[in-house]
């Protein structure tokens, strides 16, 4: 494990996952497994919060998706949930929304350079007929060292 040091912290945003349609995406409401054990990038960080970038608006009658990010695998422990809602990204593209990591959850959206992230979206909600977009993971990290 590296030897973190110094007071001052980095931050990075990571694109995490491209939705180029919602085909495969956020066209079903059954559970599903987008990213499976991806190794965290960097050392030791820490997630601060998923952002979701539509680069076209989403459309369908009452769409809604939940998904979480996980540590520790597909069925691991939830680090952060979040919901893409039809009210949020309908009108136009370029539309942003932030989803931060609750606060007392600073050791469980702990990651060092051994754990593993998974992106997985819940079995419910309603489907979106149109749309498509970025989700970024934003880190913060210490400066650190190799021991």
């Amino acid at each position: 494990m590296p030897n973190e040091k110094g007071p001052a912290f980095t931050r990075t945003k990571e694109p995490l996952l491209d939705i180029p349609s919602v085909t495969g995406y956020l066209d079903g409401t059954g559970a599903l497994t987008l990213i499976d054990t991806r190794v965290a990038e960097g050392f030791v960080q820490t997630l601060e919060k998923a952002t979701f970038v539509s680069t076209t608006a989403l459309a369908g009658a009452g769409g809604t998706q939940t998904f979480k990010v996980r540590k520790g695998g597909a069925t691991g422990t939830v680090v952060l949930t979040f919901t893409l809602a039809l009210a949020d990204f309908q009108t136009t593209a370029g539309k942003s929304k932030n989803f931060a990591v609750a606060l007392g959850d600073e050791a469980i959206a702990r990651f060092a350079d051994t754990d593993t992230l998974s992106l997985t979206r819940d079995a419910s909600g309603t489907a979106f007929s149109a749309g498509a977009g970025y989700l970024f993971l934003t880190w913060r990290q210490k400066p650190q060292a190799r021991i």
